[in-house]
Formats: C-alpha cells, sequence, structure tokens
C-alpha cells in the first residue's frame, strides 16, 4: 500500500512541475519581426548604351528595356512594401 502511495504522490510532483515549468512573471514583448536580408536586394543593373553607339535605335532599345525592368522592380518593391505594412498592422492591432 505505501508503494502504491509513493507512485502516486512522485506522478502528482511530475504534473505539479511539469504544470509549473511553463509559466512565467516576466511579460513577453514580441515585435514584428524586420524584413529578411534577402528581401532587401536592390533591384537589377540597367544596361548602359555602348560608348561607340552611333544609331539611335540602340539607345532606344536599350532605353525602352531600362525603362520595363524599372517599372517591373518598383512594382514588386511597391507591392512588397504594401503587404509587409500591412501585415506589420495586423500584428499591431491583435495586442
Amino acid at each position: 500500500m505505501n508503494l502504491l502511495k509513493l507512485f502516486i504522490l512522485m506522478i502528482f510532483i511530475v504534473i505539479a512541475f511539469l504544470a509549473t515549468g511553463c509559466s512565467t512573471v516576466v511579460p513577453v514583448a514580441v515585435k514584428f519581426p524586420s524584413a529578411p536580408a534577402e528581401l532587401l536586394v536592390d533591384c537589377e543593373e540597367l544596361e548602359k548604351v555602348p560608348a561607340d553607339t552611333k544609331q539611335l535605335s540602340v539607345t532606344s532599345e536599350t532605353v525602352v528595356r531600362n525603362y520595363g525592368r524599372y517599372h517591373k522592380c518598383r512594382a514588386k518593391v511597391n507591392a512588397w512594401q504594401e503587404w509587409h505594412n500591412s501585415q506589420k498592422q495586423i500584428f499591431e492591432s491583435v495586442k
């Protein structure tokens, strides 16, 4: 009978340790995470018109490609920033 009481007491002690082991009296402040470094990369380099170019068509083709690259990159950056800011607002409003 004493062995059974000892076993029950040991189980009670283990449960008490497990139940109180996860509690904390220190307030935990969670901050919204910063943007990862791989998302903070710059857009690709724009093309340069060769110095010896004498044709206006080569220059205008380069300008058109650069214009397209810039606006594509800018759209991605703006969309990501908008998403990040909205997620941050949601996170802060839940607190």
